[in-house]
């Protein structure tokens, strides 16, 4: 589990630089340094497959699973996140580790994890019984990020919201109506189709900053239809995650592997070149929800759904057309986790407006990447996308 979650981390940067492809990339992670005994421990609780086209459930992936049966398989690493995020924890509040066997997610020894079981019972009551099955009340709900709960209110912590803060009746002139309208306007706003379509390669190189200021480069190729390679550098060396068109892999330090299930999924994802000018295509269903104000900027919040658990909402200037912020949200049986994205100082490559600072912030991370150099049409090889031999 802990290494699903840092695949997944890694992820978190490699598509940060694209315009709208910007669910996953890579976060330098302080548990990338787990050894990779804890996937094989992961993968020793893996049961029987259930039939053809059917997702598996936690319970046939996953020992010992009792307040989650019936949930898919992979919704349990998210509802994991959710419950470190709403408690401030971490895998070891409730999981045994071993210094030789590793992790024993399968173990009850722990209190902590008897309890959490309890409390997610004791939250589904509440909701079922006073909610009418509405998810109202969640983890944080009470904790707020904290193991244990304050039971006195914090005085004067807590700005009071002045009614005329709210955002009412933003006036906007020749004002857009439908999703496809600003869709439309933004792909104008950054070159074009025609444009975009020219450009069969991308090189990118800058730095990424940590929520502690800290500072470490990156290099990124993505080369047209769907390759894609990420070098970053860190105090544990250098760290590569790669997709060649069929498969993926990474290779940090010593460790190398492929990379498969959800986690390749998304790798093929970061890895579309002309995403940001298919935004339609990714969404099952896109609706104009409001104008608000973000930042100072007033922008059009388009909601979208990707699937039956990720959702987005997309803002875009009204005035530049440009998508200026993205919210994606998670959800899990317990809550919605989140991570917003912000693009900033758009610059134009051959004809190209392509953000050179985004900033992505989730419930454990807040990262700043700022490219120094944006490269179009580099000749760069197919061979440097595949994996290294071993």
């Amino acid at each position: 589990m802990v290494y699903k979650k840092t695949l997944t981390k890694i992820f978190l940067l490699i598509s940060s630089f694209l315009i709208i492809s910007l669910s996953y990339g890579l976060t330098i992670s302080k548990s990338l340094n787990r050894t990779k005994n804890e996937l094989s421990i992961a993968k020793d609780t893996m049961k029987t497959n259930p039939p053809a086209g059917q997702e598996k459930l936690a319970e046939n992936v996953y020992k010992n699973i009792k307040v989650f049966k019936g949930l898919p398989a992979s919704r349990i690493i998210p509802t994991m996140r959710f419950i470190e995020a709403s408690l401030g924890a971490n895998c070891g509040s409730c999981h045994v580790h071993d210094k030789v066997k590793g992790w024993e997610f399968d173990s009850d020894a722990k209190p902590g994890k008897k309890k959490a079981r309890k409390m997610v019972e004791m939250m589904n009551d509440i909701n079922q019984h006073h909610f009418m099955g509405h998810q109202e009340v969640t983890c944080f709900t009470c904790h707020g990020g904290q193991l244990n709960p304050e039971k006195v209110p914090a005085l004067l912590t807590l700005p009071l919201k002045r009614e005329d803060e709210n955002q009412k009746d933003i006036k906007v002139t020749d004002r857009l109506n439908t999703p496809e309208e600003i869709i439309a306007k933004y792909i104008k706003a950054i070159g074009g189709k025609d444009s975009f379509e020219k450009i069969t390669s991308l090189k990118f190189e800058g730095t990424v900053q940590d929520e502690r200021g800290k500072e470490s480069p990156i290099t990124i190729y993505q080369k047209a239809p769907n390759k894609i390679l990420t070098i970053s550098n860190n105090h544990w060396g250098e760290t590569t995650v790669g997709f060649n068109g069929k498969e993926g892999w990474y290779k940090s330090g010593p460790r190398e592997d492929k990379v498969e299930g959800d986690d390749l999924s998304q790798l093929k994802d970061a890895a579309e070149f002309y995403k940001n000018i298919n935004i339609e295509k990714d969404y099952t269903k896109l609706r104009l929800s409001d104008v608000v104000v973000v930042d100072g900027d007033t922008t059009y919040e388009v909601k979208g759904t990707l699937s039956q658990y990720l959702s987005d909402k997309l803002y875009f200037d009204v005035n530049s057309g440009l998508l200026i912020r993205k919210i994606q949200y998670d959800q899990t049986p317990l809550g919605n986790l989140q991570v917003q994205t912000d693009f900033k100082n758009y610059k134009e490559v051959d004809g190209v407006k392509i953000p050179s600072e985004i900033q992505k912030i989730g419930y454990d991370y807040n990262q700043r990447i700022t490219y120094s150099s944006i490269k179009a049409n580099e000749d760069i090889a197919d061979k440097q996308f595949e994996q290294p031999a071993q």
